[in-house]
């Protein structure tokens, strides 16, 4: 057993010393572990976290504050606090259903899946990015197809590509993942024409909330130059008792 451990290592360091990106043959499950482990890093079974958005365009920059609570894939919410001007503002997902309160008018609107694909307060991250809507794991097809280096380390690819059935909003996207631990280092997302839309790169890997994570992701449009958003984790806790009155649509309309 350990033998043969051993020489899976020295093939996936020869692959990766001699720069080769040639896909080769894994075990069938490898890609969905993958893809699973993306999907609940950053999520565990429930999580409360404080986060710090900053919107950078060529001619000016913005930051927004925020507080999350998730549970699971099916119940999320989100409240923005700062700036002054947007505070307030809140986002719920509850089994699939999503609505956001605007303070300004007082109102409820329902979020309808095609506006997933809508900018997230104006940011490049979209509706589903911060909702939470796809899933990797369950809303893709997985595959290895090869091993590179990102930022000095070994990295699995793992292609994901849609499945017909899922609504979502990426036809396919690639992953970059620390050998050793599935870190994500990197995601590129491809619209159904093939084209390379967008790019996420994962920085700052440390101690949060008791895990390993990335304390900054940033996501920058190829469309688009000159811009991009950072998105950063100034406090986050996993597993933690969640009223269920915050998915509700009670608490999001509450005086605020």
């Amino acid at each position: 057993m350990w033998r043969k451990a051993g020489e899976l290592v020295l093939a996936v360091l020869i692959l990766l010393t001699s720069g080769s990106l040639q896909a080769v043959e894994f075990d069938s499950t490898l890609a969905r572990r993958i893809a699973e482990h993306a999907d609940t890093l950053m999520r565990g079974r429930s999580n409360y976290g404080t986060y710090k958005m900053i919107v950078v365009r060529p001619d000016w920059s913005r930051s927004i504050t925020m507080e999350s609570w998730e549970r699971g894939k099916e119940l999320s919410f989100i409240e923005v606090t700062g700036p002054p001007k947007e505070a307030g503002t809140a986002f719920l997902k509850r089994k699939g259903q999503m609505w956001t309160w605007l303070p300004d008018i007082e109102r409820t609107v329902k979020i309808p899946p095609s506006m997933m694909m809508g900018t997230w307060m104006g940011s490049d991250f979209t509706n589903d990015d911060l909702l939470h809507e796809s899933s990797l794991s369950d809303d893709y097809t997985h595959t290895v197809i090869a091993l590179d280096t990102v930022d000095t380390f070994p990295a699995y690819v793992v292609e994901l590509k849609s499945r017909p059935e899922a609504p979502v909003v990426w036809d396919r996207i690639l992953i970059w993942v620390r050998v050793n631990d599935f870190m994500p280092l990197q995601q590129d997302y491809y619209d159904e024409k093939g084209r390379k839309i967008r790019t996420m790169y994962f920085k700052e890997i440390g101690l949060v909330g008791g895990r390993n994570i990335p304390k900054r992701m940033i996501l920058e449009p190829h469309l688009k130059q000159g811009q991009r958003t950072e998105f950063e984790i100034i406090d986050v806790e996993f597993d933690v008792r969640i009223p269920d009155r915050i998915f509700t649509r009670q608490h999001l309309e509450r005086s605020r």
